[in-house]
């Protein structure tokens, strides 16, 4: 046995640390209220945890430390009830944990942190929160602002509770999943990574939190990559390697070397290479000079060939922004040149000039989750292991391996899909990409975040290489320590500007810290604006915005077309008009509440064909008005129960599913029908084409229907939950919803909302038939994007679909009287959508302040999109 292992079969004696008071032998045991017993866990290639023991005591923080794959988030995962184990037993407060269920671990009293967080983009601040701690605990959603905004503003990070989770920056939405946790008041709680993206005064503040949270007899369990922290805070470490645990240690008898030692299973050397020696006279490989933008303002440095320069400065200060808009990912002016050639705008013209980005957010923007790690590897520089066009499938996996192994990739191989992997090992796989494209330029933002401690000796490797392969490097990096041991010169910024330059000896530090926290630079002016804005923004990018356009464009529409021929306002017409419209609006709301729950329903038209042909043989001369509806109601309810079953149960796709319903039910009610047969009851078709004045009463009712479900979409625990699983379907999981009956729900519901459509459309035709039905499918399509509802789930208004129902009715009309052929009826509808669509796109992106020009001549830089 080795001294490292059998230091890491130590268990300390002194069990009492950190324990409200001292332990004396008439004292009752310490209470575990986190306690793992026996958990083993396996993944197809990989067994992420083996017969894995941990307690957390009432009063303590135990720190779980280890690198990245070694099963820390996968062992919380098992304790927070979001991950069945193969074996073992979870005990939360003294309870068993019977089954993998966050909202019974949530009700025995754990909250967690999680590294990714499990928040809801397309859902507000408050809804999140509501969702995440419980309706009850929040006292309802229509108090769920007032509450969030109180457990937020303690925190000064300017979230405003009524905000779009999406529309927040990375460290407010780790701030939002703080904030819920610790609003839980929990027994347990556990915190995977919770630092990696705030900054030291917003760590002090948790850490202030968590020990209140202690001193009241709760439990900790704190996870992280940077061991200074783990020192600070923590009572108590255990060590966990490859799926085991290594040992359990008071964090005062361990020091840093000795946890890091334990982790990795070896010694760690150097942390960072040696840095090169710059001749003065090499040439300028990056040369910036006069860039600007919102964020940031008349930024020039140069970085020679060979040198790695770093970004420092309090977070918010513009680096993040400039160190995006080098790369081509956001909108700035002034020059940008590598070795000499100005770079014109956009991401992929700043590839071609040999500009490679390390984004923060890996998994958003870093990695394909889908594909698999050679795919992954391999993204950036497809020709190279191309003929002909052809991609060479052995060559792709020959440079993973090799990659891998390099890298210390932990993969069980290279066709492993890269979401499967932990963090560290993904960013490694960002970085094996990099490492193949050859960079001129590498410009890596927060390149060793949320990454442990071997795998940071890798990173700064690879950074040093690259450099002394002949790129210019550009860091940022919040860790004043990596830029120390790693840079050659180091750029502050404070307010936008670049206030400060260190290199040589000067490159340390305290005087990075110094330089950041002493600033003068003044931006008081530039954020008034955006502040003034921000409202207008807002508005034009929420779900209410296209509303609005929609109606301008009707009321414009009719005005010209009315202008043209005044015909057009008389009763008839518009009485004709809104009969027509009923049945959109139905239909329109159908295909809405299946699309907000991130689904598709293309049965819609035929299944309103089948409806009528089942209605024609008892709503006529002879039948049972009553028997009819009742045929047409389960029949409807069949339909959207096999939809929502092959969708939520069998997992089959939205579009195959309703696809395959769409032309079985054309298939039934040409078998029923082959030919139109089933005259309605005039008295039937006259009851549903009843008006008051000029307006129908079936169209007034559609209208109130979807005003109601608007309500129950922003009011109620169903419209909420929708939207989650339509937000992001995972994270809803976690969140103990139940997302299988939610999408289920939705099928039933939409078509529900389908019935009255093909009561009105039976109505209009009079006879049992079901071929005019079938384009009420596109219809529905239509409204919906028009709506400006997201075709990929989770946002959208009903208001909006009225707007869009009355819009498109309307250009369907509009033909005869401006003189227009048959043709128009078609082309008119697909032109306002794409516009539609595209103004939504220009609208959601942001509505972006243009930057000020500065006296330098504007060059083609990266920044817009490409």
């Amino acid at each position: 046995m080795t001294t490292a292992d059998a230091g890491a079969e130590i268990l300390m004696t002194n069990l009492d640390v950190g324990a409200p008071a001292p332990v004396i032998a008439s004292d009752p045991p310490i209470e575990n209220l986190l306690a793992l017993s026996g958990i083993t866990k396996t993944f197809p290639g990989v067994r992420a945890l083996a017969d894995v023991d941990l307690q957390v005591r009432s009063g303590e923080i135990h720190a779980l430390v280890g690198e990245n794959g070694a099963g820390k988030s996968t062992l919380m995962a098992v304790a927070s009830g979001a991950l069945a184990p193969d074996a073992g037993v979870v005990r939360i407060n003294g309870v068993d944990l019977g089954s993998a269920n966050p909202e019974e671990a949530r009700r025995l009293g754990l909250a967690i942190v999680r590294q990714d967080p499990a928040l809801l983009p397309d859902l507000t601040v408050a809804e999140n929160m509501a969702v995440g701690v419980g309706y009850r605990r929040v006292g309802g959603l229509g108090r769920a602002v007032r509450w969030a905004q109180g457990q937020l503003d303690p925190w000064q990070m300017g979230i405003d509770a009524r905000s779009r989770v999406a529309d927040l920056s990375v460290e407010q939405r780790f701030i939002v999943e703080i904030a819920k946790a610790l609003a839980l008041n929990p027994r347990v709680l556990i915190l995977d990574e919770p630092t990696e993206h705030l900054s030291l005064e917003e760590v002090q503040k948790l850490f202030a939190r968590v020990r209140q949270v202690v001193s009241d007899g709760a439990a900790v369990v704190y996870i992280s990559h940077r061991i200074p922290e783990v020192k600070q805070i923590s009572d108590r470490i255990t060590v966990l390697r490859d799926g085991k645990v290594r040992g359990t240690f008071l964090a005062d008898d361990v020091d840093e070397a000795q946890i890091i030692e334990r982790a990795i299973g070896r010694k760690l050397e150097a942390v960072f290479p040696a840095k090169g020696s710059i001749d003065e006279t090499t040439a300028n490989r990056l040369d910036v000079q006069g860039l600007r933008s919102e964020h940031f303002h008349d930024v020039s440095f140069a970085v020679r060939s060979g040198e790695i320069v770093g970004l420092a400065g309090v977070q918010g200060n513009g680096q993040s922004a400039l160190i995006r808009a080098l790369a081509g990912q956001a909108l700035a002016t002034g020059t940008v040149t590598v070795d000499g050639i100005a770079v014109r705008r956009g991401s992929t013209a700043a590839a071609r000039a040999g500009i490679v980005y390390v984004p923060a957010d890996r998994h958003r923007e870093g990695v394909f989750l889908p594909l698999s790690v050679a795919e992954n590897i391999s993204a950036a520089t497809l020709p190279d292991a191309s003929t002909g066009g052809f991609v060479r499938e052995k060559r792709i996996l020959s440079r993973a391996r090799d990659l891998i192994d390099a890298l210390a990739i932990k993969a069980p191989s290279p066709r492993t899909t890269v979401q499967s992997l932990s963090g560290g090992n993904q960013q490694k796989v960002v970085l094996a990409r990099t490492v193949l494209a050859r960079p001129r330029v590498l410009l890596a933002e927060e390149p060793t975040q949320g990454v442990d401690a071997g795998a940071r000796v890798d990173i700064y490797r690879i950074l040093r290489d690259s450099a002394d392969a002949g790129a210019a490097v550009v860091v940022l990096s919040s860790d004043s320590v990596e830029l120390e041991g790693l840079c050659d010169r180091v750029l502050i910024m404070s307010r936008g500007h670049v206030v400060r330059e260190l290199a040589g000896d000067e490159v340390s530090e305290a005087e990075i810290g110094r330089a950041a926290l002493t600033s003068t630079t003044m931006r008081e002016r530039e954020e008034h604006d955006r502040g003034r804005r921000s409202a207008w923004r807002d508005w034009l990018r929420g779900d209410h915005a296209p509303a609005a356009a929609l109606a301008a464009a009707f009321v414009a529409l009719g005005l010209v077309v009315a202008a043209s021929n005044p015909s057009y306002l008389s009763a008839f017409n518009i009485n004709n008009l809104l009969f027509m419209v009923a049945s959109l609006l139905f239909v329109g709301a159908a295909q809405q509440v299946v699309v907000l729950g991130a689904g598709f329903d293309l049965s819609i038209g035929p299944a309103m064909g089948f409806l009528v042909v089942l209605a024609s043989f008892w709503i006529t001369d002879g039948g049972n008005l009553y028997v009819g509806l009742g045929l047409m109601l389960v029949g409807a309810l069949c339909i959207g129960t096999v939809n929502g079953l092959l969708v939520s149960r069998l997992g089959v796709s939205p579009v195959v599913a309703t696809l395959a319903m769409f032309m079985a039910l054309q298939g039934l009610y040409l078998l029923l029908r082959s030919t139109p047969g089933g005259v309605i009851f005039p008295a039937v078709a006259d009851m549903i084409q009843a008006r008051v004045g000029i307006i129908p009463v079936v169209t007034i009712i559609a209208v109130v229907v979807l005003l109601a479900l608007e309500v129950a979409l922003r009011r109620t625990r169903w419209g909420v939950e929708l939207r989650a699983v339509g937000s992001k379907a995972d994270a809803s999981e976690r969140l103990g919803l139940r997302v299988r009956w939610v999408r289920l729900l939705s099928y039933v519901l939409a078509s529900l909302l389908m019935l009255p459509a093909a009561v009105v459309l039976m109505a209009q035709i009079g006879i049992g038939d079901g071929r005019p039905s079938v384009s009420y499918t596109l219809s529905s399509v239509t409204v919906v994007v028009l709506a400006g509802t997201s075709i990929f789930g989770g946002r959208g208004s009903f208001i909006a679909v009225i707007a869009a129902a009355f819009l498109v009715q309307q250009i369907l009309n509009v033909s005869p009287f401006l003189g227009l052929s048959q043709a128009w009826s078609y082309w008119l509808p697909g032109l306002v959508t794409l516009g539609a669509a595209s103004l939504y796109a220009l609208m959601r992106g942001g509505v972006r302040r243009r930057p000020r020009r500065s006296s330098a001549p504007i060059a083609a830089v990266p920044g817009g999109r490409s």
